[in-house]
């Protein structure tokens, strides 16, 4: 099963866990980080650097984020880049919301690839007008 990290603004990453418990039922084996303002990227990317390589069992990790270019992408790509050196097959994929963490989390028996793509189209998916 491939592992799944969210680093995010703070509250989202808990929301849209609770949300996701709502409708599969209950969720495992995802760590979350919201990140609060004052967070300071040299002291959290080791810790989400220890959550992907404690996500990992073999398949890789998916670590999900919410805006390019904010704080939390930007520690995610950091821990993301120091463990794929160590071997860890790992990716980020940014603009989380509610339909790409239900995707991410349906196909985690996938491999890490095609969770990631079902995780995207998910995501684009889900934004549409509905009037």
């Amino acid at each position: 099963m491939i592992g799944i990290v969210i680093v995010v603004h703070t509250p989202l990453g808990g929301a849209l866990l609770n949300c996701a418990s709502h409708v599969l039922g209950q969720v495992e084996d995802v760590s979350v980080h919201d990140i609060l303002p004052d967070d300071k990227p040299d002291d959290l990317a080791p810790q989400i650097l220890r959550d992907i390589l404690e996500a990992d069992h073999g398949e890789g990790v998916l670590v999900l984020t919410d805006l390019v270019g904010a704080t939390p992408a930007n520690i995610a790509k950091r821990a993301v880049a120091e463990a794929q050196a160590s071997g860890v097959p790992c990716c980020v994929v940014a603009g989380l919301n509610t339909p790409m963490l239900l995707r991410a989390l349906t196909y985690r028996d996938q491999p890490l690839s095609e969770m990631r793509e079902k995780a995207l189209s998910g995501g684009m998916q889900g934004v549409l007008r509905v009037d």
